[in-house]
């Protein structure tokens, strides 16, 4: 076999070359004999089996321990010693390569193109751009048994059907490699060889040397570098001054791994040494990971959906190295010996860091750490983060804490989907707590002080779900002092378990509950079985019928006083309801409903009745109660629509008016009173229960009206009403009637001929009354009333109000109203007012801004001042940057309620978007990179 070319003989088949694609003949002397049992041809679409095979199996199976290519680090004297990502020595920045694309090969039919690796692969030399063709040679080494490929002027190397075959035999296509260089030298097979049958397809592995602006391309991965040896069907090959980025799909950004020396030992597996690891795309990173020795795995491997079943592809991307420093702005900040991790958790052992001081802990210093990258863990459970938090408050002293999440689809080797967290955080406090008003200087009870958290849910086959908490604080100050926002808002730390069978309308519940928290006033169950059936049935849908069963032994117990003797001086205990009573408590509750259809109105009669039996009461006798309700319930919707509204000024356009009538009637008659019993089941969380506690003594002289008790609040609202009633003690004699009118008006907005349907206003109103005022609301037949109101301007301005109205000496009156924008990703303001008279008085001007002012900068600022004798209530103003690699921000704090003036500094990555400062708008900051270099 000869070539035209590489014998330089001007031959009359030699075709002149225009296009810079190879364009040689062969020539043979004998007749060729062809055999090629791999050859496989072309399917017309690609098997939907091959989705679902492993992609990992066959590209592991050639390793360092294999002996495919010396994975022993040169000589400390032969390595070029180049700072990874630090600037050189006389300033100049020391960034990759001008990104040179691979240029798309010309489909002209006339490439150089060879078959190699057993018949998996094809190889394509063409030239890198059109402008200058590139010059290619070729020449054959008998004996060697190959045939030499030069390439200059810029060549691009595309290796086709790149496959890799499973253990069950069967080949899953692994996608196009191109690699671009400046100059390539390619060692390819003889092709006289194949066709006489002295040389195999399966002896053709395919090699290529390349140098000058080298680009590497392999599905999403892209590889930048100097010079570069590749091996094309054992993917494997060694890399000078490289540089490889990665996309990350879980956080949006990629990751960018630069090394001296760079070996990829196999298919997606990479060994570097004296590399660097970063998420940022600037030439020199504010932020960096650098090690001596680095293996990134770049893996996909087929896995099953456990929710669906469906076959999945599962990416595994995991770093593993030694000897590491965090480098920030160029300085090393933080050395550890190990380093492991999964690259969707793109922070180095630091998640944040904070950084404040006020007056209640002086100086303070939060930072939580990585606990799987600490520990060397590289393939932490997938939907868990662990955390470790080391901190300092100068005027408290050291705390330790550590927080666990997860959000798994199978839990202990139970499949169902399951989420939780557990947060554990303590302090040797030698300090005292400033809570507010009236609550200076207090001595906490306990001097180790601390909290342990967790919630767990997870949802089994047969429709079993499980349920579980854990709640211990060490006093009952600890949440207020040190979690304000956690104690005012979070539900109460509670310690049991619940398992759930659910079963078409059916729900059956096996529960029990434990009290370690003794200074909050709580019920143990030990334990309680609970069955309820909504909407059953009865006589071909005619009749309705609902239930909640229930039996279980009940341990209720007071709170303790404070030990503070002022404190508890002021301190109600036991709050109305509050008894140490313990027993079984059995209670059946049955409903029985007839809906009837007049026309357009809907009517309900409901008929229900109640015996429940307590062991002890409020005295600690045995009692058992007897309740008969009845009642009717009704609606009325109505509509008209209008298409002739129109107006540019109201964004109308259209204009649809519904409107719905609600009505009922409701009677029940008990034989005993709802305060013969304890409340063992609680109406208030402990920080409304705390609260109450101190102001039945400063607001009512230490003896609470019964107007404001909250069970009697509840009775008023006819919680009774409901199957599902949440607190079954509450339930009396009572006679009331409801009324609600619920309006809505629609129009469309959006692009002519692409128009949605959105609501223009909404305006609620529901009242109640009472025919014996004097029995059940203190003397008022009207009762509490209600209304919710909203116009949304456009998709972005909304005007909304909303009120609360007892008419009752010294009843609660409430009304608030306020306007709101939100541009998402851009920023939010909102400004309202609120008006509080009863047994609270005070009129509040409450105002946020939220405001991303340019591509670097958010401000931010809420203020909250009453009117009243409170005054200055608080205000807070905080700086954002949007740096390049993180956010940092820089906040001032004034708490008048507590006299604290605090001052912050935050630092997170912005690489991986958090929800504590990396939210705008109602949206999340995008990752650096995602749109573009910053």
């Amino acid at each position: 076999m000869t070539s035209d070319r590489t014998r330089g003989v001007d031959l009359p088949n030699a075709l002149p070359n225009t296009s810079g694609v190879w364009t040689g003949q062969w020539t043979l002397t004998s007749e060729p004999t062809v055999d090629a049992p791999l050859f496989r041809g072309a399917p017309d679409s690609q098997p939907s089996l091959l989705a679902a095979i492993d992609a990992d199996a066959a590209s592991l199976t050639a390793d360092v321990a294999d002996g495919l290519i010396e994975t022993t680090p040169l000589p400390p004297e032969m390595l070029p010693r180049v700072r990874a990502m630090q600037p050189g020595e006389d300033g100049e920045l020391i960034a990759p390569d001008e990104p040179l694309l691979p240029a798309t090969p010309e489909d002209n039919g006339n490439r150089f193109q060879l078959i190699v690796g057993g018949g998996t692969q094809s190889i394509e030399i063409v030239s890198r751009g059109s402008a200058i063709p590139a010059q290619i040679e070729t020449q054959n080494r008998m004996d060697t048994g190959e045939t030499v490929v030069v390439a200059r002027g810029g060549v691009t190397v595309v290796i086709r059907d790149v496959q890799a075959q499973m253990p069950t035999g069967q080949l899953l296509d692994l996608g196009t490699i191109s690699l671009s260089a400046d100059r390539i030298v390619g060692w390819l097979p003889i092709v006289t060889g194949l066709f006489s049958g002295t040389s195999a397809l399966d002896d053709a592995d395919g090699e290529f040397y390349l140098e000058g602006n080298i680009v590497f391309r392999q599905g999403d991965r892209v590889i930048y570098a100097d010079s570069m040896y590749y091996n094309v069907s054992r993917q494997y090959g060694m890399v000078l001054g490289a540089e490889a980025i990665s996309p990350v799909p879980e956080f949006e950004g990629v990751v960018r791994l630069k090394a001296d020396v760079l070996q990829q030992v196999s298919s997606g597996e990479f060994v570097a040494f004296d590399a660097a690891v970063t998420s940022s795309r600037m030439g020199v990173p504010r932020y960096w990971l650098q090690s001596d020795r680095l293996r990134f795995s770049d893996q996909t491997r087929a896995g099953i959906d456990a929710g669906t079943g469906v076959p999945i592809e599962i990416k595994d991307r995991v770093i593993t190295s030694s000897n590491n420093f965090v480098y920030l702005g160029g300085v090393p900040v933080l050395y550890w010996p190990s380093f492991r991790s999964d690259v969707s958790v793109s922070s180095f052992y630091i998640n944040s860091i904070r950084v404040k001081r006020d007056s209640i802990f002086g100086m303070q210093a939060y930072v939580d750490w990585d606990l799987f990258q600490l520990l060397g863990w590289d393939r932490p459970p997938a939907g868990t983060e662990w955390t470790l938090s080391t901190d300092y408050l100068s005027q408290r002293g050291p705390a330790l804490g550590t927080a666990l999440s997860y959000n798994r689809e199978r839990f202990f080797g139970l499949n169902g989907p399951t989420r939780g967290f557990v947060d554990a955080w303590g302090i040797r406090d030698r300090g005292v707590d400033i809570l507010g008003r009236g609550r200076r200087d207090l001595v906490p009870e306990s001097d180790f002080r601390g909290r342990v958290l967790g919630r767990h849910r997870q949802y089994l086959a047969g429709d079993y779900e499980v349920i579980a908490e854990v709640g211990y604080l060490s006093d009952r100050h600890f949440l207020d002092q040190y979690f304000e926002e956690e104690w005012d808002q979070d539900k109460d730390h509670d310690t049991g378990v619940r398992l759930r069978k659910h079963y078409h309308n059916q729900q059956f519940e096996l529960s029990a509950e434990a009290r370690v928290n003794p200074f909050y006033s709580d019920t143990q169950r030990l334990p309680r079985l609970e069955h309820y059936l909504l909407g059953g049935s009865i006589l071909g849908d005619r009749l309705t019928w609902s239930m909640k069963n229930q039996v279980g032994y009940a341990d209720m117990n007071v709170a303790r006083s404070p030990l503070d003797p002022a404190l508890a001086a002021v301190t109600q205990s036991p709050l109305p309801g509050e008894a140490n009573a313990s027993g079984v408590i059995a209670a059946t509750r049955q409903e029985v409903g007839m809906p009837v259809e007049l026309g357009p109105m809907k009517f309900v009669p409901f008929v229900s009745g109640e015996a429940s039996h307590y062991g002890e009461d409020i005295n600690g006798d045995s009692l058992t109660r007897l309740i008969g309700q009845a009642g009717v319930r009704g609606s009325l919707p109505m509509w008209r629509i209008d298409p002739n509204v129109h107006s540019s000024l109201l964004n109308v356009r259209g204009l649809a008016h519904k409107v719905e009538l609600t009505g009922e009637y409701f009677y029940a008659n008990s034989d005993t009173n709802f305060d013969q019993l304890p409340l063992y089941d609680r109406l208030d969380d402990n920080a409304q229960e705390e609260f109450r506690r101190r102001f039945i003594f400063t607001g009512f002289g230490g003896a609470l009206p019964d107007r404001f008790d909250p069970r009697t609040y509840s009775l008023r609202h006819g919680m009774q009403r409901w199957v599902t009633n949440p607190s079954e003690v509450v339930a009396d004699d009572l006679m009331q009637g409801r009324l609600g009118l619920h309006q809505r008006w629609q129009t469309k907005r959006g692009v002519p001929g692409r128009e949605r349907i959105v609501d223009l206003m909404r305006f609620d109103v529901d009242t109640m009354f009472f025919p014996n005022s004097d029995r059940d609301n203190f003397g008022e037949t009207l009762g509490p009333t209600t209304y919710d109101f909203r116009y949304f301007a456009g998709d972005r301005v909304t005007f909304l109000s909303d009120g609360y109205f007892d008419y009752f000496d010294r009843g609660l009156r409430s009304i608030s109203a306020g306007v709101r924008t939100s541009r998402p990703g851009l920023g939010e303001v909102y400004v309202g007012v609120m008006s509080l008279d009863g047994p609270i008085t005070s009129q509040v001007l409450r105002s946020s801004y939220d405001y991303r002012m340019n591509e670097k900068w958010i401000v931010t600022a809420a203020n909250t001042y009453d009117f009243g004798s409170a005054g200055n209530v608080g205000q807070n103003v905080a700086l954002t940057r949007i740096g390049e690699s993180f956010l940092l921000r820089v906040g001032l704090d004034i708490d008048r309620g507590r006299d604290n003036v605090g001052v912050s500094f935050m630092v997170e990555p912005r690489f991986l978007p958090n929800r504590r400062i990396g939210r705008l708008g109602g949206q999340l900051i995008p990752a650096a990179g995602l749109e573009g270099l910053e």
